[in-house]
């Protein structure tokens, strides 16, 4: 979510008749955790577009309702401010020192909270969807406040020991005379801005401001005793106690050479799951902020050697930069891949966790996928290849081949990039509505976009193998499933999609006029398995 300097203004939201409308299923995906009088809830990050300290005094603004209680300068732009207490009805905080600014379309708000508490990947089996029914009063009109409170509440849910309410961004700025500041210069926006770039969660480590890929973090976790580590060992600080599993914690400023954090039997954490299964703990000061990071935003370190290198990814930021650790890297760490081993060894030995369950998951360790749908079916792609989603956009060019599934090209980031119509290459009847999201994946530096119709939600899972991968699946290489929430998904595997759309050249004709057999079948045509 990069930050454009704007000048909004100021309109009162229309009015909508919150009892006239029917209950909205929340959607499932990656949501920031907030917390506000004791109560935990989850905005979609897409609705997140930054977050900022409170400053000491707010701006006066008009009460055009009981819930605005001041404004703020935001880098030249006035945003109102909100009071959760009375919006939502909470307990009354001792403090609300930070301000989430939320956006809708193209307009913001913020939120007064008290803190962040992470980034929670939410699908439909956490949440229990909510039809809170608006109260009317005797002239059957609706109910005042509490109907507006109950139009804000999407979902409630329950994700490990996480548990609190899904907000509904839309439903509080349709709010009659919500003032929304209104962003319309639209000239620096990259198109897909909404959903370009990798959800990255912001904390701090001592004087250290750091980021972190939101696809390698199973949980952020608030401050907690710790247990002592049963080794003695610099790194490994202690442990911490997660969703029923003792997680072992590591000192973060020490694994990355950049002093050590302070020892206390209190922390809090960053969860990072590494690829065998196991979890290691990053002790952190605090979350600060959760927003997506596109790769251009990302400032090389050159080649001086500062730290640990090897873990560091870039630096995001200009004023108060943060230095963004590479996920790739700190999944394949030694040192946090020796923790997490030993730390399951530990409790195999106690007894809390049998040593054949232990080699179970190391051999069958999960894979994170995107579960898409096309038309009414769904489909698994594997994260590791979505290295962008943006908004479908179409250039008319009439560059097509629809043999191929090639339905448009456009140019992204400098260079032509084909549209393929998943529909077509597998076979599915379109709705004849447009597949409004595009999932950028590249190999052996081939680029292309694969339209779908709706992005469903990312889960972990094992992979099973499909016997017969030929036939009609050939060109989206359907050669295994998983399944999840007792339903099985087809994985399409992009990378193979745009290998059988890239063939690799020919080899160059033999010098001698004496041609074999297998020199003359260098000259047909490259077939596809089949």
């Amino acid at each position: 979510m990069a930050v454009v300097r704007r000048t909004p203004t100021l309109r009162p939201a229309p009015a909508a008749p919150v009892s006239a409308r029917p209950p909205r299923g929340a959607p499932a995906g990656l949501h920031g955790a907030v917390v506000v009088g004791g109560l935990t809830l989850a905005v979609p990050i897409e609705a997140i577009r930054e977050v900022v300290p409170r400053p000491a005094a707010l701006l006066p603004f008009p009460a055009v309702r009981d819930e605005v209680i001041g404004a703020i300068d935001l880098r030249g732009a006035i945003v109102p401010v909100l009071d959760p207490v009375a919006l939502l009805g909470v307990p009354s905080p001792e403090r609300c020192p930070v301000i989430l600014i939320l956006r809708d379309a193209n307009r913001v708000i913020g939120l007064a909270i008290e803190s962040i508490a992470g980034v929670l990947p939410l699908d439909a089996a956490d949440m229990t969807q909510l039809d809170l029914r608006d109260g009317t009063d005797a002239s059957g009109q609706p109910g005042g406040a509490r109907a507006s409170r109950a139009a804000l509440i999407r979902a409630a849910f329950v994700h490990g020991d996480t548990r609190g309410l899904v907000l509904d961004i839309a439903a509080l700025a349709a709010l009659e005379a919500m003032p929304l500041a209104i962003e319309r210069s639209t000239a620096t926006i990259r198109p897909g801005s909404v959903t370009t770039g990798v959800p990255t969660l912001l904390f701090t480590v001592g004087a250290a401001r750091l980021g972190l890929a939101a696809r390698v973090i199973e949980a952020s976790v608030p401050e907690q005793t710790i247990a002592p580590s049963p080794v003695e060992d610099d790194l490994w600080v202690g442990w911490l106690t997660h969703n029923g599993r003792r997680v072992p914690v590591v000192d973060t400023l020490r694994l990355l050479r950049l002093g050590e954090c302070r020892r206390t039997q209190r922390t809090a954490a960053v969860i990072l799951r590494l690829p065998s299964g196991h979890l290691v703990g990053l002790q952190i000061d605090a979350v600060n902020d959760m927003l997506r990071i596109a790769s251009d935003e990302i400032k090389p370190l050159q080649q001086f050697v500062v730290g640990n290198r090897s873990l560091f990814n870039g630096l995001y930021g200009t004023d108060a930069p943060s230095l963004l650790l590479d996920p790739d890297a700190m999944q394949a760490d030694a040192q946090l891949g020796t923790v997490g081993r030993i730390c399951d060894k530990t409790e195999a030995g106690t007894g809390s966790r049998a040593a054949a369950d232990v080699e179970r998951e190391r051999t069958n360790a999960l894979r994170a996928f995107l579960l898409v749908r096309l038309a009414d079916r769904r489909f698994a792609i594997p994260l590791s290849q979505v290295e962008e989603i943006i908004a479908t956009r179409t250039s008319g060019l009439g560059l097509t081949d629809r043999t191929q599934g090639i339905d448009d090209y456009i140019i992204h980031r400098g260079r032509g990039v084909p549209l393929i119509d998943l529909h077509r290459v597998l076979g599915i009847a379109d709705n004849g509505n447009g597949a409004p999201f595009t999932v950028l994946a590249s190999a052996d530096g081939n680029q292309a976009g694969f339209m779908v119709d709706e992005l469903c939600a990312v889960e972990r899972s094992s992979v099973q193998l499909l016997s017969d991968t030929g036939g009609d699946r050939a060109m989206a290489r359907i050669a295994a499933t998983i399944t999840t929430r007792g339903a099985t998904y087809p994985i399409i595997d992009l990378r193979a999609a745009i290998e059988t759309l890239c063939p690799p050249p020919p080899p160059p004709p033999p010098t001698d006029d004496v041609r074999d057999d297998q020199s003359l079948a260098f000259e047909k045509p490259l077939q596809t398995s089949s």
